[in-house]
């Protein structure tokens, strides 16, 4: 279990829950696509971990993609949805006959996002580097907070 830092003043309750919601519906994912006996859902056959940070003027999403190249990578963004897509082959050198243990996964996975309404979906940038996926999800100019000057009276 990862060590959670305390949340300290401006704790956002709510905010907690949708974590809690969106780390259960990911964890169902994954039991989907393992099943029984191993079989594939059609969401994929495995989810690869990913991070999620925030600054004042975007999101920033990383994705560990080791062995996947871009152009077998697609990201789409709909209705508010950030789908990442990919897939990772076999290595094709391993025969079945020769291999003794498998951890490493393979085979499609689609990873979905809700995106919040403050993200500005035509500024989504993405960059792949070493096996990390990175994307930028830049926000509404009008989500920034401002100041606002004080007229004297």
């Amino acid at each position: 279990m990862a060590v959670q830092p305390w949340p300290g003043p401006g704790w956002d309750p709510l905010g907690d829950l949708l974590l809690i919601k969106q780390e259960m519906s990911r964890l169902f994912e994954n039991l989907q696509s393992q099943g029984a006996g191993g079989a594939q859902s059609a969401e994929g056959a495995w989810t690869p971990p990913a991070d999620v940070c925030e600054t004042k003027t975007d999101l920033r999403i990383q994705v560990e993609l080791p062995g996947i190249t871009v152009r077998q990578i697609r990201i789409e963004v709909a209705e508010s949805i950030l789908t990442i897509r990919a897939e990772r082959p076999p290595d094709p050198s391993f025969r079945r006959e020769q291999v003794k243990q498998i951890e490493c996964r393979h085979g499609v996975f689609i990873r979905r996002l809700t995106l919040p309404p403050l993200v500005d979906p035509d500024g989504i940038r993405a960059t792949c580097r070493d096996g990390v996926l990175e994307i930028r999800l830049p926000k509404r100019a009008e989500s920034q907070p401002r100041k606002v000057p004080i007229e004297p009276a």
